[in-house]
């Protein structure tokens, strides 16, 4: 094994940690850190089989195979991308809708002159 195999398993393995400590202290959701540590994985991965990228490229056709490597990183950079734009519209709709319960909650209740005064305030 090459001393960047190595290099590269040390990091995989370090990136692992912290997004397991990450997921531990609730500061990432499970599918992101799924995600994270799919690609801890996959890196460990390559590094392990040095020939993946050559039989990658060669199976999809490109001749130089760190463009293969490079065209799948992308893509994965895409995908995850695209799943947090789903997750940020989501959290827009979910804010808009609570935005609107406040509001109608807001209306029903009386003005504060109207209101009796809370359990154990002096007035």
């Amino acid at each position: 094994m090459s001393r960047s195999s190595i290099i590269v398993l040390v990091f995989s393995a370090a990136f692992a940690v912290a997004v397991l400590l990450t997921a531990r202290r609730r500061r990432t959701s499970e599918h992101h850190t799924f995600s994270w540590l799919l690609v801890s994985v996959l890196t460990a991965a390559l590094a392990l089989w040095r020939n993946a990228i050559d039989t990658l490229a060669a199976a999809m056709g490109i001749y130089y195979p760190p463009s293969a490597l490079f065209f799948v990183v992308c893509g994965g950079l895409l995908w995850m991308l695209f799943r947090l734009s789903l997750q940020v519209a989501e959290q827009r709709r979910q804010l808009h809708r609570l935005a609107q319960e406040l509001a109608v909650l807001s209306a029903q209740r009386p003005p504060p002159a109207e209101r009796p005064p809370a359990p154990g305030t002096a007035g």
